[in-house]
């Protein structure tokens, strides 16, 4: 590539990004006068919907209330966790259900909290979502040369519909993301017992991020000196505060919702992965196929991994992208975990290739992305969860993944199936070599015995 060539490409790709940045402040901007206007006047801190301050921080607040009364036992008991609800919002649709469906650990850290006045437990939960956020951002700048060389691409993370979704929801997906990202951070600086404690930590809620632990443990089992020891702390501190009977009951609840048919507490038009296409098709099996087939692709994308046929960065994009597909229950607030992935994969599609120079170091290296089909992914995961969740009720499925699925595979045919062209070809010169090798022979011997090619 000249540069010439390339000035323009920097150029298109700085116009995407100030087109993002400026999509990005009006999100934000819109989101916090919805807000404020969905939340007025603030006499019973309910929204117009019926939803209380906090959004599912109501259930992590309530599930830290029965580990400092000493009430563990009933942890997953849905209807003492709706009574508790109650009656920190007496105005709520009793109806309403909140039940807690993360490891006792998390409601033993959430203990202390709890003991706090509701506003200012809220608030606290608040900051540490927005320095989890900043956390992200910085952790994002450092990993990708695309995001230092086009800052703009940070007012565009920060405004995405789905991180918007996540801090106005209350929900603890910001953990998860900056769980991946200093996993990423660790692996490239070859800290692998950090890296396996950042794995660890992302098992506050062990589906959120399981097939992505999974090939990163398969690749380098030296994250597991970091790992283990966390989880077994965590395992500690659930017995020690909740009982063995807390834990005991989250495990069977755990298999429980891996396998059973969708509620109405969680419809399969709020999940936004594969898995309630398969278990239209196989009722009784679809959520246990779906995972096995996550499990057998996070195998295989390690395996490519470790044999070094493909990039670091990309192969954490599919790991992630697999996770995201695959997993039995994906909502809306996890997509956030597929950012990261947009920029793991452009940071190899986009910056690793600019040259259009081979890795000496990967048998199998992408092929340089053009700015046009980089705005066209970004825009899919701006808009496309909002959207597939918009149209979700009234067709039953989300399109999201649907979606998601058909640009994965696109963008790995146009990738890496056009490189069986190069061995095609060379098949057919080698043809054409000996072809013309017998010609040329015969041809010497027509005039000694007749020979006709």
């Amino acid at each position: 590539m000249n540069a010439s060539a390339e000035k323009l490409t920097f150029n298109e790709r700085a116009e995407v990004a100030k087109r993002f940045r400026l999509a990005g402040i009006l999100f934000l901007s819109l989101a916090l006068v919805g807000w404020i206007g969905w939340f007025s006047p603030f006499d019973d801190l309910i929204d117009r919907s019926g939803t209380p301050l906090g959004g599912d921080f109501v259930m992590l607040f309530v599930a830290g209330q029965a580990v400092a009364t000493n009430d563990s036992s009933t942890l997953y008991d849905d209807q003492q966790n709706q009574i508790r609800s109650n009656a920190l919002f007496p105005k709520m649709n009793p109806s309403h259900s909140w039940p807690y469906r993360y490891p006792p650990t998390v409601a033993a850290v959430m203990a202390p909290v709890a003991q706090l006045p509701f506003i200012v437990a809220w608030g606290a939960f608040l900051i540490l979502q927005i320095t989890l956020l900043v956390v992200a951002l910085s952790g994002l700048c450092r990993l990708s040369s695309l995001i230092q060389r086009q800052p703009h691409w940070l007012w565009a993370v920060a405004g995405a519909p789905v991180v918007i979704e996540t801090v106005v929801g209350g929900q603890s997906s910001l953990l998860a993301l900056v769980c991946v990202i200093a996993t990423a951070g660790f692996l490239k600086r070859q800290k692998y017992a950090m890296a396996g404690v950042a794995m660890a930590i992302a098992m506050y809620k062990p589906n959120v991020l399981a097939l992505f632990v999974l090939g990163c443990v398969i690749v380098h089992p030296r994250t597991l000196r970091g790992l283990v020891p966390t989880v077994a702390t965590g395992v500690l501190v659930a017995v020690t505060y909740c009982g063995w009977d807390s834990l005991q009951q989250y495990t069977l609840l755990t298999l429980e919702l891996a396998s059973t048919k969708w509620g109405l507490e969680t419809p399969s038009a709020k999940v936004h992965g594969l898995a309630p296409y398969f278990q239209s098709l196989l009722p009784a099996h679809g959520k246990f196929v779906c995972l096995l087939l996550g499990i057998i692709c996070s195998a295989v994308i390690a395996l490519q991994w470790r044999t070094r046929r493909i990039e670091d960065l990309f192969a954490l994009s599919l790991l992630l992208v697999v996770n995201s597909l695959f997993n039995p229950y994906v909502p809306i607030y996890d997509l956030v975990l597929l950012i990261p992935a947009l920029v793991f994969a452009c940071e190899s599609l986009v910056v690793c290739k600019a040259h259009d120079q081979p890795s000496p170091t990967y048998s199998i290296t992408p092929k340089v992305l053009s700015a046009r089909d980089f705005q066209w992914l970004a825009g899919v995961l701006v808009m496309g969860p909002h959207v597939s969740q918009s149209v979700a009720p009234t067709l039953g499925y989300q399109l999201f993944p649907v979606v998601v699925t058909a640009v994965v595979l696109t963008v790995l045919g146009s990738q890496f199936v056009p490189r069986f062209a190069p061995l095609f070809k060379l098949r057919c010169d080698e043809a054409e070599h000996v072809l013309k090798a017998a010609s040329t022979s015969c041809g010497s011997q027509r005039t000694s015995d007749g020979c006709h090619p």
